[in-house]
């Protein structure tokens, strides 16, 4: 079994880090967005639920044409607090896997990456053609989109994106 590994910081250095890697079948990546958990952590301890919206796009690149889009996919990620137990209940949307963790920095390490994801078939992608990898995120505390004020608060974004081909 052959595996190819590409890596690439995101532009900014802060905002993150993404890498790809092939095996006979799939495209997976690895992102992880650089989050300042003195920032993030008082939050969660005083029980605001947090959520990571990831949008990960993939398009071939074309010189004198519009990129064609290949795959497009969300995955959203919630940590649920429980203050009586002092837990977190984390679940992903592409699978309704869930799991509880006692540990803020495990609630926070589930919320800001992504390891070894399956992004699509490799049978999709022609070797030879460029193709480009963007992943976005976005930071949600849940409960404030309800708000009047919600449209005056942004959640907070990165975007990392990678240029790859197939040998």
């Amino acid at each position: 079994m052959s595996v190819i590994m590409l890596s690439a910081q995101a532009p900014a250095a802060e905002s993150g880090a993404l890498q790809i890697r092939f095996d006979q079948k799939v495209l997976y990546c690895a992102a992880r967005i650089a989050i300042n958990n003195k920032a993030f952590s008082p939050t969660m301890k005083d029980g605001v639920a947090m959520a990571t919206e990831w949008r990960i796009k993939v398009s071939r690149l074309r010189r004198y044409w519009l990129n064609e889009d290949i795959a497009d996919i969300t995955v959203t990620r919630h940590a649920r607090p429980d203050l009586l137990t002092r837990s977190w209940l984390l679940t992903e949307s592409s699978s309704d896997i869930s799991r509880r963790v006692y540990r803020l920095q495990d609630a926070i390490q589930f919320l800001s990456g992504l390891d070894d994801f399956p992004v699509l078939d490799r049978s999709l992608l022609k070797k030879n053609m460029p193709y480009r990898i963007t992943v976005s995120v976005q930071i949600h505390s849940e409960g404030i989109s309800e708000a009047w004020w919600a449209g005056l608060w942004q959640p907070a974004a990165a975007a990392m994106q990678q240029d790859f081909s197939l040998p």
